[in-house]
């Protein structure tokens, strides 16, 4: 079974929604998958964010009624990152922040958050994108290891600050 990465699309939206709603549960928000799909909606739509996903083959024959269609559907859909644009006023360049990259659980350990991050990273290259940013919990150990095994360094030259409005 390979993984292909690839940019999701508004046909996508019912599936990377419910990934984004596990990936809200896992780090204690309460489920809202219909809030879940607005959201993914809104920010594709409005080009407010790339969603990347993982897909892999199943080889099954499972079927989905689409608009009164049936599809035949071998492809799960296993993990994503989403990335925000924004802007580096030092560099006078685009920057995109890395805020959200979930595996669903029974795929997880299989190097999916690798090629996730290393796809978010060639993508932001090839569009003249200066720096990649995120951000993890300190005591998200195996995350951490993983970023820095891919490239990422930790800032020590300026603090973070949040503001709850």
């Amino acid at each position: 079974m390979t993984d292909q990465i690839r940019i999701a699309e508004l046909a996508d939206v019912e599936h990377v929604s419910e990934l984004f709603n596990q990936y809200r549960i896992f780090y204690n928000e309460p489920s809202d998958l219909e809030g879940a799909v607005q959201y993914i909606t809104n920010r594709m739509q409005r080009n407010e964010s790339i969603i990347l996903v993982a897909e892999r083959n199943t080889g099954s024959e499972v079927f989905e009624s689409m608009n009164g269609k049936e599809h035949r559907i071998d492809q799960a859909m296993t993990g994503f990152v989403q990335l925000y644009p924004t802007f580096s006023s030092l560099s006078m360049r685009s920057s995109w922040i890395l805020n959200d990259l979930y595996v669903h659980p029974e795929y997880r350990q299989q190097g999916i958050a690798r090629k996730l991050l290393q796809a978010s990273r060639a993508l932001a290259k090839e569009r003249g994108v200066v720096a990649l940013s995120l951000s993890t919990g300190v005591s998200n150990k195996q995350a951490q290891a993983l970023y820095e095994s891919e490239g990422y360094v930790l800032d020590t030259h300026f603090l973070y600050y949040d503001l709850n409005v």
